[in-house]
């Protein structure tokens, strides 16, 4: 039997059963998880809904906006006095103005207000011969800039550069949630990878231990000499040390897919053990170059981001162009007015009121000459400002051009770039392919090394040193080709990664 600190190893499986609940994940699985969990695409999540209620807010500035105003005064004025009064005579006026405004910019820099307003004055002067007054006016006014702030903007800039700021966190988006895809399935993968290779050591240490029970059945009848047993228990710990390395393997990329997984750390996830349930599978071969390098060229977020950035300084070197222009402003307003109120005649008695004069009324008078419009009035105006210098405005439309500049170079240096990423990512692909044919090769040459290394051992040609030797070398083997068919599947992805093509190929929806 072998010795106790050498003890069976139970499958990695029943270990993690043994600890606790165990959670078996398919690449579906992660996939979802993390479009759902991880952090970083929820943190761009948040961007993608600051800069549309940037783009609400900006859109805010052509919403009417009604005003209304009220005032109530009173003041006391101090008149001539006669000769040889004792007292300083005063005349008194109440005042009571209400109005109500409505103001509109539209698109285009055309701004509109229509105004209504009413007023009550009365005043205790006693030659003042209509008190109270009761007036009422509306007036609507149109002003349109011909020059500087026609079509382009301030307001229109703003919208514009909104709405491709709601674009480029689209495709900041696109551009974080690929990244995360990236790691999550090459976490994934790596997680496939340390439990298979954690099983092979172990059975690895599994075939040991059977060599260490022969080899002391072979001591006990004599034909093999003690120091054999030695040498088995120092294949067995050396099989062991492999077996915790692959261990640590298990934890640091489980501890990784848990964490790109998790929506905090208080999430369940971290409480149990993950196990992967697919394994990978590349058969189908790449697809050629040249298409990968157009794919990468037309469909990846960060040439769409640089892009849109050069919609936006387009947008901004036209505005800038007009703000250096004079401002022509071309003003028109019509108005109706309405006066009525308590008129008085001078008779021998003093002053009496006068009914049958036209004006005499209260506020409903005034309204009637207002609807009427008895008294109208229009207007039209021009206002001519020429900025002399103007340096703001052209050291800002010189700005934009260089900056439009720069990002043209920017956007050449990123198309050579991603190009360039694309044909790495091919060719990285094409020498793996052939890295693990040879690695299944060479597993399989050794296994046969194996089998005859074991028939010349069952004859008595080969010791149990030579034996333990061609196991060793043929786990060490298949671990490799496990390790070659792993990084063959992240060289899919990564090439994936280039074009743009991983979130269609998870069926994972993004704006475009």
């Amino acid at each position: 039997m072998a010795p106790q600190e050498f003890a069976p190893t139970p499958p990695y499986r029943e270990q993690a059963e043994a600890r606790g609940r165990v959670v078996l994940m398919t690449v579906e699985d992660v996939v979802r998880r993390a479009i759902a969990n991880n952090l970083d695409v929820l943190i761009e999540r948040y961007n993608v809904q600051l800069a549309q209620q940037r783009l609400v807010g900006a859109r805010g500035a052509y919403d009417p906006v009604f005003s209304i105003a009220s005032t109530r005064g009173s003041t006391t004025n101090a008149l001539t006095a006669a000769t040889g009064a004792t007292t300083i005579p005063t005349e008194q006026f109440d005042s009571l103005t209400g109005a109500s405004t409505l103001r509109q910019t539209m698109p285009g820099g055309t701004s509109a207000s229509l105004t209504v307003s009413g007023q009550r004055i009365a005043t205790t002067n006693p030659s003042s011969l209509l008190t109270p007054v009761y007036g009422s006016a509306v007036t609507a006014s149109v002003t349109q800039p011909l020059l500087r702030g026609f079509i382009h903007t301030a307001p229109g800039r703003q919208v514009g550069l909104s709405e491709l700021e709601t674009r480029i966190a689209g495709a900041q988006y696109r551009l974080r949630i690929t990244q995360v895809m990236q790691q999550v399935l090459n976490q994934y993968w790596e997680l496939v990878f340390a439990i298979e290779s954690y099983e092979a050591r172990r059975q690895s240490k599994a075939v040991a231990l059977l060599q260490y029970e022969s080899a002391s059945v072979r001591v006990q009848n004599g034909l093999l000499t003690p120091v054999a047993l030695t040498a088995a228990q120092a294949e067995i710990a050396s099989r062991e040390r492999d077996l915790l390395q692959a261990q640590v393997l298990i934890i640091n990329a489980e501890n990784g897919l848990k964490q790109l997984l998790a929506e905090d750390p208080g999430s369940v996830i971290w409480e149990g053990s993950i196990i992967p349930s697919d394994r990978p599978a590349v058969d189908a071969p790449p697809m050629p170059l040249v298409e990968a390098q157009a794919l990468a060229r037309t469909r990846r977020p960060e040439l769409e981001q640089v892009g849109l950035q050069l919609a936006q300084n387009s947008i901004d070197k036209i505005f800038f162009t007009w703000e250096a222009r004079p401002s022509v402003n071309l003003g028109a307003a019509v108005s109706a007015v309405g006066r009525a109120g308590t008129v008085l005649q001078r008779t021998a008695d003093g002053r009496v009121p006068d009914p049958e004069n036209p004006a005499f009324g209260r506020f409903e008078t005034a309204l009637r000459q207002l609807w009427n419009r008895d008294f109208p009035a229009w207007t039209f105006s021009l206002n001519v400002q020429v900025p002399i210098g103007n340096r703001t405005a052209e050291a800002q439309l010189v700005q934009a051009r260089i900056a439009g500049e720069r990002l043209s170079t920017q956007l050449a240096k990123l198309q050579q770039s991603v190009s360039l990423e694309a044909q790495s990512a091919w060719q990285v692909i094409a020498v793996q392919r052939k890295s693990l044919e040879a690695a299944r090769l060479t597993a399989r040459l050794f296994e046969q090394q194996l089998e005859a290394q074991r028939a010349r051992y069952d004859s008595g040609f080969s010791s149990d040193f030579e034996l333990l030797r061609y196991q060793r070398d043929l786990v060490d083997a298949r671990v490799r080709e496990l390790r070659a068919l792993v990084d063959l599947q992240q060289g899919v992805i990564a090439l994936q990664r280039a074009t743009d093509t991983l979130l269609d190929d998870l069926k994972i929806p993004t704006p475009r």
